[in-house]
């Protein structure tokens, strides 16, 4: 008993340190190329950037279809199983092949009505490698069985070789599609590496999934899908709205702040990512230590978002003089007003997505959605009304509104459940 609570604890030392590490990338890596690309690009050119990468981000949502969830969850409990595992793996494949393919069909039609994509066809072309990347890339699994030390350093290779990419072929203002292809291109290689990982670990027959058994992981998946395909209607449509009242230099201000704030939310994931297959058996066995781990994560994640908030706030004009540098022919000023707003947010942005991921733990995956829709219409109203008579500030306030009414409701839902059992 004594060796296997000691092998949990290493294990969660051990993920815990190799998931910071893996998010360190993932938040550095916007962080290192977005004064580049700001000084290259300008200020305006980066709004432009922003808005596409935003439209991708859609169709990278719909491919990945919440298996970070339910599918980490599926190989969580499997255990020892392999041939749980492969039915898993081959569903989760399946599934993500056929979601793919109905990206790229939506991608080229957008291509055909979209001026500006036709004319910049390889933006079109990167946009397909990158989502190729993600859908091969098998994170789930090896979450499902707290081994992320590989899929960590094959980020960090992807991530470097994307960097370099991009301060080799980005030399220009005109260079946005270039940008993309360097992003394309470690993505796909991380999602190669990953799959030969796979295949090293657990020998899979690539054959055609049980329709029963895929069939059943879509319906799991689909609820987990809908909840996070709806959170872009309150978090990054936001951009979209805007850009229907602000001029160019207003969007690529707040994409900077938006930026910003969301490499600083990013590290809530290392804390979700790597506790959530240990909550998972630790709610089946006990819901009273489950409770009281559930209590310190939250405190741990308050104090230290509560830190993260005032330095944003106190550091603003710093951090954006280091990002965007010092550009006479655009004034960054406004951009370090709207970062100081945006800190507000940051006080609550550690609960949404880890009170999701309880919901979803505790089989509440219907009130998610609840709560989104709710999220969702509040957001739309308020943002068009708030973009449209305060410009920036006012989506960037809106922001901090709306982070704090989802977080409010997934808490309250996660706890009026706990205290019905």
């Amino acid at each position: 008993m004594i060796n296997t609570i000691a092998e949990n604890k290493n294990r969660l030392v051990v993920n815990f340190m190799s998931l910071s590490f893996q998010q360190g990338i993932t938040i550095l890596f916007p962080l290192l190329i977005l004064p580049y690309l700001l000084r290259v690009l300008g200020i305006s050119g980066f709004g432009v950037y922003t808005l596409i990468q935003t439209g991708i981000q859609y169709f990278d949502l719909l491919i990945t279809f919440g298996f970070g969830l339910t599918a980490t969850h599926r190989i969580a409990k499997a255990g020892n199983d392999t041939a749980l595992q492969k039915n898993i793996i081959e569903s989760v494949y399946g599934i993500k092949i056929m979601l793919f393919a109905a990206s790229l069909a939506a991608i080229l039609i957008c291509s055909l009505f979209i001026p500006y994509l036709q004319h910049n066809i390889l933006i079109v072309l990167a946009s397909a490698v990158y989502l190729a990347g993600n859908l091969l890339f098998p994170d789930w699994f090896f979450q499902g069985i707290q081994q992320m030390k590989n899929c960590t350093l094959v980020t960090f290779i992807s991530r470097l070789l994307s960097f370099i990419l991009i301060i080799a072929w980005v030399k220009q203002p005109g260079d946005i599609d270039k940008a993309f292809f360097a992003l394309a291109t470690g993505n796909v290689l991380a999602g190669f590496t990953g799959l030969l990982l796979l295949l090293r670990k657990i020998k899979i027959s690539f054959r055609i999934p049980g329709k029963a058994f895929m069939l059943e992981m879509f319906k799991e998946s689909g609820y987990v899908f809908i909840s996070i395909i709806l959170v872009p209607l309150y978090s990054t449509i936001n951009i979209f709205i805007l850009q229907l009242f602000a001029n160019p230099f207003v969007v690529g201000c707040y994409s900077i702040a938006q930026k910003i704030f969301q490499a600083a939310s990013m590290v809530t994931n290392v804390v979700n990512n790597t506790f959530f297959p240990y909550l998972s058996k630790l709610y089946l066995e006990s819901v009273t230590e489950y409770k009281k781990r559930l209590n310190s994560l939250l405190l741990l994640l308050g104090a230290g978002f509560f830190i993260a908030a005032v330095i944003q706030f106190f550091g603003a004009s710093f951090i954006i003089e280091l990002l965007a540098g010092k550009n006479k022919a655009e004034d960054s000023t406004y951009a370090v007003t709207l970062l100081k707003i945006t800190s507000f947010a940051l006080l609550f942005t550690p609960f949404v997505s880890f009170f999701f991921q309880q919901m979803i733990l505790q089989g509440q995956e219907k009130q998610s959605i609840k709560n989104i829709v709710i999220t969702v219409i509040v957001n739309l109203l308020c943002a068009t009304l708030l973009g449209y008579y305060s410009g920036g500030e006012g989506m960037a306030v809106n922001t901090g509104l709306i982070t704090a009414l989802i977080a409010g409701l997934n808490g309250y839902s996660v706890y009026k459940k706990l205290r019905s059992i």
